[in-house]
């Protein structure tokens, strides 16, 4: 009688170091793997800021300058991508706009303009962030530069702080291209921050880019015979020496979550400045009565390293979050005369 051969099979040794080994590739693939989607994920970021540059000049090319960056006070705080969304095929949602003085069409709920508020714009949002924000509102990334000084956006003292491209037309004119003698290829445009948390959420935020604007006092006077509120020295050093932490001072009075609203054109929304670094935090002027007006809004992301910046030729550059705080202040301006090398970005 023939004896059956026994059958062959995997000892355990040799299927743990099989799954040893399959373990070891997944280890090593899956850094690949999320290294690629955030190359997908950055690309597109590039292509909306593209998106934002094209309109720019398409909207400069019909009127002769570039949209402001605040249509006025009492809740009609339209920022600047408000008006340029006929020049980025969203002509539907801009002819739906109440755009009425007394009305205080921008205030959020605003019954006239409830539809358009809380629709999802997916040029204004960066794939690469995470969406926090827990309001029924449209959200938004990107953002206009106002200048290097914390008074940038307002210029309520007159004396020459809005620097940038947008800023608010209570007290100061739009921007064209003749304006910017520094360079469209060497002047920020737009750029990128990273949304909050909740809604009108004012606290502690550990993520790194953290959120977070602590509230810190613009100081009053003068350095080197310039007011402290028309150029970025005196506020950057008093908010990088009060970084966000958990016991920190946040200001609650008229807080808005960055990122909260598409069409807002604060500075925790619609417009940033030069003051800080990007990815470091932002602060806003614990003296004013209005903290949203005056401060340091910086840009920030979660692209590892920097943050996308539209420049006002139209094209994108990866800005290194190491850049120097003089080279990002000389880029913030619009005609500061300042002598940046391309390298030091």
């Amino acid at each position: 009688m023939k004896r059956s051969q026994p059958l062959r099979g995997f000892t355990l040794i040799e299927l743990l170091v099989v799954i040893a080994i399959i373990a070891v590739l997944i280890a090593l693939l899956l850094p690949a793997v999320q290294a690629a989607r955030e190359a997908a994920r950055r690309s597109q970021c590039v292509n909306n800021l593209k998106q934002i540059g094209i309109a720019l000049h398409n909207y400069h090319d019909v009127t002769g300058g570039l949209p402001p960056g605040h249509m006025g006070t009492g809740w009609q705080d339209w920022g600047p991508q408000v008006m340029l969304l006929p020049y980025m095929e969203q002509a539907p949602i801009y002819n739906s706009i109440n755009f009425y003085q007394s009305v205080n069409g921008a205030s959020p709920g605003a019954p006239q303009n409830t539809t358009i508020q809380r629709m999802r714009i997916n040029v204004l949002l960066c794939p690469s962030d995470m969406d926090r924000l827990t309001n029924v509102y449209g959200h938004q990334n990107y953002c206009g530069n106002s200048g290097n000084s914390p008074e940038s956006l307002w210029d309520n003292n007159k004396t020459g702080a809005f620097n940038g491209l947008f800023a608010s037309v209570n007290n100061c004119r739009p921007v064209g291209f003749r304006d910017i003698t520094d360079g469209l290829s060497t002047t920020c445009a737009y750029s990128e921050k990273v949304n909050g948390i909740g809604t009108s959420f004012s606290g502690y935020d550990p993520t790194k880019p953290t959120s977070a604007i602590t509230s810190v006092p613009l100081t009053t006077g003068k350095t080197n015979g310039i007011p402290n509120d028309a150029i970025p020295q005196p506020y950057y050093t008093a908010c990088i020496a009060q970084p966000p932490n958990p016991n920190g001072n946040f200001s609650t009075n008229g807080a808005i979550s960055q990122g909260e609203y598409w069409w807002d054109a604060h500075y925790e929304t619609g417009i940033y400045n030069h003051v800080m670094p990007p990815n470091t935090w932002s602060c806003d002027d614990a003296n004013s009565s209005w903290v949203n007006d005056a401060g340091a809004a910086t840009a920030s992301s979660r692209h590892p390293g920097g943050v996308n910046v539209c420049m006002a030729d139209g094209s994108v550059r990866f800005i290194k979050q190491t850049i120097s705080t003089t080279a990002w202040w000389g880029i913030g301006t619009r005609a500061g005369n300042e002598v940046v090398s391309a390298d030091s970005y």
